[in-house]
């Protein structure tokens, strides 16, 4: 490497950038995320030049709503410090996975035969476009969770209105996106989210003003309640979309189809804990996780990360099998995992308690499983679980001593 002082900020930003880290957590700056690359550059999408022509097909356009919505809905002083205890962050690491994966990609150009060294070519290729394929299952959904989320709280009379373009340069296609039924579904969700839900929570925010400890209990209760009906919004935009992008689905590769069916699946999971770790700050904390950097296309592509990226073929498996399970099932799963995550700090530790259970040692995963049932059955009260506690820990001395 060259002297750093000869380097520009931008070249040193994306060195600092470690896929593997980021999967994993334990990052300490801003610069050590996805987002350093790019989010300095990013337009203001109310300007002048930009608020009468955004392209919703555009990444760039996409991220640049993003940011706006992170800075513009609540400010510093419900968010924190450049707003990084904000909830949207973890849609956008979504939106920079599809994209740095090559699922924004047009499904017909990815390669049918499965030979890897072609798709992982493609996909690397694809991962620094920013034309996002009409085409694309992953694409349209993300309109949902990106575009859509913007128009909600813009309807809500939270944010400024923009207008789109209808013509974009990734296809020849030049349906405007508010003629899409499923699209305008999922901006009616979002506008009830921000404007009931959102705002009573900004609300409520700004009013925790007493003691520091009844103000750290309310503001928890607050970020829980939000989740709540956060998972709640969510799973509505999911429905929608899926319903409404069936040929855009058929066109996906079998074993990407799988992924993304059963990443929808685990919405349901996420609600049922209320989980409440989107925020960058538990990003770089906890990790994003493991989902596949390689579009799937074929048993090759599959045997590729099995071999060479162990912890996201697990995960993959895991997806599939969420795609797979009955409702009877999934109602057995959220019952569980409601149960663990009823206590606040198993709640705010599930995705260490994940990440052991998929890709811990044997003994690890054994601890970890002894831990989940034991709080799953455990009795909801302090009391009780105190005794609880006391009668599990004497049962276990007279079997050792």
């Amino acid at each position: 490497y060259a002297d750093s002082s000869s380097r520009s900020t931008q070249e040193m930003i994306q060195d600092e950038f470690d896929l593997d880290q980021w999967q994993l957590g334990g990052l300490t700056s801003f610069s050590q995320t996805c987002f350093a690359k790019y989010w300095s550059k990013l337009p203001d999408p109310t300007s002048d030049d930009l608020v009468s022509s955004i392209d919703p097909y555009s990444f760039t356009h996409r991220m640049a709503l993003g940011k706006y919505l992170i800075e513009h809905t609540g400010g510093e002083s419900i968010w924190g410090k450049d707003c990084t205890k904000h909830w949207f962050w973890g849609y956008l690491a979504q939106m920079d996975w599809q994209r740095r994966s090559g699922r924004f990609a047009d499904p017909s150009t990815w390669n049918a035969s499965g030979d890897v060294k072609e798709i992982l070519a493609s996909s690397s290729s694809f991962g620094e476009e920013d034309a996002i394929s009409r085409r694309s299952w992953w694409g349209y959904m993300n309109l949902n969770f990106s575009v859509a989320v913007y128009c909600g709280a813009a309807e809500a009379g939270i944010v400024p209105k923009v207008s789109f373009l209808s013509s974009s340069s990734s296809d020849d296609d030049q349906t405007n996106i508010q003629d899409d039924e499923g699209f305008r579904q999922c901006v009616e969700h979002w506008k009830m989210f921000w404007s009931t839900h959102h705002k009573q929570f900004v609300n409520g925010m700004g009013k925790t003003t007493t003691t520091t400890t009844t103000k750290a209990d309310d503001s928890k209760a607050l970020v829980t309640t939000l989740y709540q009906h956060l998972w709640q919004t969510h799973t509505g935009i999911i429905v929608s979309g899926i319903s409404h992008g069936k040929e855009m689905e058929a066109l996906l590769p079998e074993e990407d189809r799988n992924i993304g069916l059963g990443f929808c699946n685990t919405v349901e999971l996420l609600a049922s804990m209320s989980f409440i770790l989107l925020s960058l700050d538990y990003l770089c904390k906890f990790g994003v996780g493991y989902l596949p950097t390689i579009r799937l296309a074929g048993p090759e592509s599959v045997e590729h990360l099995k071999r060479h990226r162990p912890q996201e073929h697990v995960a993959i498996t895991n997806l599939w099998k969420l795609k797979d399970a009955s409702p009877k099932t999934m109602e057995f799963l959220c019952g569980f995992w409601s149960r663990v995550t009823y206590w606040d700090f198993q709640r705010e530790n599930m995705p260490r308690t994940f990440n052991v259970l998929g890709h811990g040692s044997r003994w690890q995963k054994v601890v970890a499983n002894c831990r989940v049932l034991c709080l799953a059955i455990a009795p909801r009260s302090l009391v009780g679980f105190g005794i609880w506690g006391g009668v599990v820990s004497s049962m276990v001395l007279v079997k050792f001593l």
